[in-house]
């Protein structure tokens, strides 16, 4: 009986894992984007900063500003937009002129000052037929003013978290195993197809159990009165399997 409510636990508690699977995955994992600013951190994808920077063509300035960045790929932002929680907390944040002036950006620490190359070829610079500079090789000069938030992306939902697949694989393998054990011992003494009890001692379909009610043993009667009596419990008795 012990083992009958083991099981019957693990079953229930499977399908509980399962159920939370499938109302909990999909859900933003509860983990606070907000990280304190500290004089060593480094820019990382999804932060935003406060920046002045020169661009130059060839020889040429042809762009010098100041401003308040969202780190990430201008080509996504084009797509689904800045986060509403960054614009109403800073509603003069922008999206980066490109992708290589974000890989630029990311690992300076507040004060920091730069300069680097953004070669047309690269495919990181502006890539575009309507972009103004379509076509040229950019340089340019930044100097990281403040970092003003530490956003570092959390996963977005439970199955992002290195440790999750996983667990869930481990979970499932010994949750796979238990059923095949349980059906293993269910087939010894039982007819999967036709769920008729089988004998234990020469697998034929039984027409006696041991009288035992805690044990309930199935036997032919055979093999019951050869052994003289349950292997099991060792009780003499029998009762008729109806």
């Amino acid at each position: 009986m012990a083992l009958e409510n083991l099981f019957r636990s693990l079953v229930l508690t499977s399908f509980l894992f399962i159920g939370f699977l499938l109302v909990f995955s999909p859900s933003l994992v509860s983990t606070s984007r907000a990280i304190e600013v500290t004089p060593d951190t480094k820019v990382e994808m999804y932060d935003v900063v406060r920046v002045n920077y020169t661009l130059w063509i060839e020889n040429d300035i042809v762009d010098d500003q100041e401003g308040t960045i969202y780190v990430e790929d201008p080509e996504i932002i084009d797509k689904e937009g800045v986060p509403n929680t960054i614009i109403e907390e800073f509603p003069n944040v922008y999206a980066p002129p490109n992708l290589g002036f974000v890989e630029g950006l990311l690992g300076m620490k507040a004060g920091d000052e730069k300069s680097w190359q953004v070669l047309f070829s690269s495919g990181k610079a502006f890539n575009n037929d309507t972009d103004p500079y379509h076509r040229e090789d950019l340089f340019y000069i930044i100097r990281l003013k403040k970092i003003l938030l530490d956003a570092s992306k959390p996963p977005t939902t439970l199955f992002d978290i290195p440790i999750f697949m996983p667990l869930v694989f481990l979970i499932s393998l010994v949750i796979l195993l238990l059923i095949i054990l349980r059906i293993q011992r269910y087939s010894r003494t039982h007819d999967l197809f036709r769920l008729k009890k089988k004998c234990l001692s020469c697998r034929n379909i039984a027409d006696v159990m041991c009288g035992n009610p805690g044990c309930n043993t199935p036997y032919c009667k055979k093999c019951f009165l050869e052994k003289n009596g349950c292997e099991v419990c060792h009780s003499n008795t029998m009762v008729p399997i109806n």
